[in-house]
This record gives structure tokens, C-alpha cells and sequence, in this order.
């Protein structure tokens, strides 16, 4: 087999981990190789456990064949010491002939470094450039690359199209796989982002409840332009970070912060918070204001069999096609990606 081939191979062994289990970490796989064979292969589990490199040794049946192999991993290895330790300084002492990176990490502190060291001691390293690792960390290289979390847009509605039975009344209105769904989406997000009206409508929580994790919950972000929430504050609401044009409130609280410029100050501060991903939860004025401003890129949609009086709020209706659409109990989960060559919304 060639070298594009392995490291597909490798890309296939990095999807055994889920968005939720790695969380902000990349997914990546790994493969030892010699006089073709296959040795080994791992990949990153979990969110601060061994990553890819390490359990592909740790998976040799006899360690010692790893001298003068050949090592295929889907991201360029990581050369700062985090929760485990370097990967590329722990490669450089195995004795391995080669290495094969898929794609350059993005994450300033290892890009290109590791590279550089391993080829530095004496270890060939080829850079196939392939898009393995960015299709499988799209929140993770859309962080490092652009300076801005990653937002998914995410809505439920009726059947007929509509998000609630009337303007200012909480609705149920997808089912308990549904909401098991969107509590796996949450899972793997930094942050979760709503805003005033939803705030008080709804009451919500954030907090992801029906799949179990092995990291923080989410920051619970609210946006609040006017400070309808100023009066509401309580001891739930200190460890919220909630986003405001109103001054008066602004210095009131430390968790309140001005948005001085729309919604790209908002996200710009959540990227200074180290927050990779943000799920928006808000009803359809929040979802159009992100679609409109083109600050989006990702817009899942639960439609739900149910249908709601015409009198209700109307969702919002995106004028492209869903790349993937499947049922989730009776539940229709539509997703759809951002091209920025069309409209995003009907006039």
C-alpha cells in the first residue's frame, strides 16, 4: 500500500473516538508500519488521555519493532508537554525511520515544530497534506486558523415550520431522542450560546445532562443587547457570561461584558477565553442575526412531526441543501454547512 492509503488507513482508526470523547483535543489516529505490515494502530480516546502515537506503541506486541519503522499519524505530533507528554520527543527516542503526517497541526505551539525536531534527529518526515484531520476537527482547525470559535447554529421546529404556538410561550416540541441528540451536539461544544428572550422564556439550563463526560460542561453564554436581565441576576447566573450593549448593567456585574461590535466582538471574546466551539440555542431573531452576519458555520435543524397553529412563531428557513438528513426517533435532524456563495435566508 502507498502512503496516501495508510494514512487513510489512519484517518479510519482516529473516527473511532467521537467529537465528545476527545472534546476540545483533535481526533487523530495512528499506524506503525514495517516491511509492510501492519504492526500496530491507535488513537486519542478520550479528552486528556494518551493520544494516538503512544497507543499505537503501547498496542506493538513486541516493542522493539518499532526500530527502523515507519509511522503514519493523521496530525502532525504534539510538541508541547500538556496533560501527557510530547509525543514528537517520545517518537525521537523509539527509533523510528519515518514518519508520515497527514497535515500540519494548526495549534501555533506544535506547527511545524515537531517536524522540525524530528527531522532535526535524523528521522525522515514526510507532509502529505491531506485533509483527513481537518474533515474530522472542524472546530478544531476553524479555531487556530481563523481566531474564532467554531459556531453551530441549532433550531427545533414543527412540522409546519414553526418554533412555539405563540410569541413569548415556552414549546415542547421535539421527543426524548431528539433532546438526547442535542445533548451529544452540546457535549462536544466549549460554550453554549442563547439569548435574552430565550433566557427568559425558557429558563434553560445548558448544561449537557443525557450522555455522560470526562470534561467541563460548557460555558453558558447569554446575549442580553438591552439588559433586560440586569434585575433577574441570581447566584445561578455568576458563572454565566452574559453579553450586553447596556453600560449601567456592564458595570454591575464582573460576568457582564459591553459587545462593543455585534456579534464578531462576542465571539472575538469567547476565542480570548480559549473557547474552540460555540452552540447557538437562541429562537429564530438570534439564529438570523448569526446567518446574516455570516458568522456561522455549521445549522442543524430538528423537525419534529408535530404541527403548531399558524398563529406561532415561524422558524427560519435556509435557502440551501442539508448535507446529511436522517431521523432521530421521530424526529427529522437536518444539517446543513456554510457556503458563502448563496443566501442564507429568504428576503
Amino acid at each position: 500500500m502507498d502512503d496516501l492509503t495508510y494514512m487513510a488507513l489512519a484517518a479510519k482508526v482516529a473516527a473511532k473516538a467521537g467529537p465528545v470523547e476527545t472534546y476540545e483535543n483533535p481526533r487523530v489516529g495512528a499506524i506503525i508500519v514495517k516491511n509492510g505490515q501492519i504492526l500496530a494502530t491507535g488513537y486519542h480516546h478520550s479528552f486528556g488521555a494518551a493520544h494516538a502515537e503512544i497507543n499505537a506503541f503501547e498496542n506493538l506486541k513486541d516493542q522493539t519493532d518499532i526500530v527502523d519503522s515507519t509511522m503514519y499519524v493523521t496530525l502532525e505530533p504534539c510538541f508541547v508537554t500538556g496533560k501527557v507528554g510530547a509525543c514528537a520527543l517520545a517518537i525521537a527516542q523509539w527509533g523510528v525511520k519515518r514518519v508520515v503526517v497527514g497535515s500540519f497541526d494548526p495549534n501555533p505551539d506544535t506547527h511545524g515544530r515537531s517536524v522540525t525536531f524530528l527531522r532535526q534527529a535524523g528521522i525522515r518526515v514526510d507532509v502529505l497534506g491531506t485533509e483527513d484531520s481537518q474533515i474530522l476537527n472542524p472546530a478544531f482547525y476553524h479555531y487556530f486558523e481563523r481566531h474564532l470559535p467554531y459556531v453551530q447554529l441549532k433550531l427545533a421546529e414543527s412540522a409546519n415550520h414553526f418554533v412555539a404556538s405563540s410569541q413569548g410561550q415556552s414549546t415542547k416540541i421535539t421527543d426524548r431522542l431528539a433532546d438526547i441528540d442535542v445533548h451529544k451536539e452540546r457535549a462536544s461544544k466549549s460554550a453554549i450560546l442563547i439569548g435574552s428572550e430565550t433566557m427568559l422564556i425558557d429558563q434553560p439550563n445548558l448544561t449537557v445532562r443525557h450522555v455522560p463526560i470526562n470534561h467541563p460542561q460548557p460555558l453558558r453564554v447569554v446575549i442580553d443587547r438591552r439588559g433586560r436581565l440586569q434585575n433577574k441576576m441570581d447566584r445561578a447566573t455568576n458563572n454565566w457570561l452574559i453579553f450586553t450593549t447596556n453600560t449601567d448593567f456592564a458595570k454591575q456585574y464582573d460576568n457582564v461584558l459591553l459587545m462593543s461590535h455585534g456579534l464578531l466582538s462576542v465571539l472575538t471574546s469567547l476565542a480570548s477565553k480559549n473557547i474552540q466551539s460555540v452552540m447557538v440555542e437562541g429562537g429564530p431573531s438570534l439564529i438570523t442575526a448569526f446567518l446574516k452576519a455570516n458568522l456561522w458555520q455549521e445549522f442543524i435543524v430538528y423537525t419534529a412531526d408535530s404541527i403548531l397553529s399558524e398563529d406561532g412563531v415561524p422558524s427560519v428557513q435556509p435557502l440551501f441543501n442539508s448535507v446529511s438528513s436522517y431521523r432521530v426517533g421521530n424526529t427529522l435532524k437536518s444539517r446543513y454547512l456554510n457556503d458563502r456563495s448563496v443566501s442564507c435566508l429568504q428576503e
